[in-house]
């Protein structure tokens, strides 16, 4: 909880020096933006290691496949949202739905594997 509150603190910090920023220095303001972002990314880094860890145990309880699946799928949303939301920052929404779109369809790529077990599972043969 704290982490959050910390964040959110830093984006307000950044928000409002990118809109003091914009009315005299425009051209600063993809700098402080830059920065916010790198700074934003560093204070979520420490997370990472708790979450590989726990990673390789869940891998060792239930297999390596099913793990680095979901691990993919979270990758692919991640990247997915962080593309289409710089897109809409900078005024192409169209490229932004789009990206969305692709983001999409590989998650549904990524879980056929997974539907042809389940329906083999029940039966059906794929």
């Amino acid at each position: 909880m704290r982490d959050a509150v910390s964040l959110a603190g830093i984006a307000l910090c950044a928000l409002t020096a990118v809109l003091t920023v914009r009315e005299t220095r425009r051209e600063f303001v993809p700098y402080l933006l830059l920065g916010t972002s790198a700074l934003l990314l560093g204070a979520c880094l420490p997370g990472v290691g708790e979450a590989v860890t726990f990673a390789k145990t869940l891998a060792d309880l239930v297999g390596e496949a099913p793990v680095t699946a979901v691990l993919r799928a979270l990758g692919i949303a991640w990247m997915t949202s962080a593309a289409a939301e710089m897109c809409r920052g900078a005024g192409e929404a169209q490229i932004a739905g789009w990206v969305e779109t692709a983001g999409k369809v590989e998650l549904a790529v990524l879980s056929l594997p997974f539907l042809r077990d389940l329906l083999a599972a029940a039966g059906f043969s794929a």
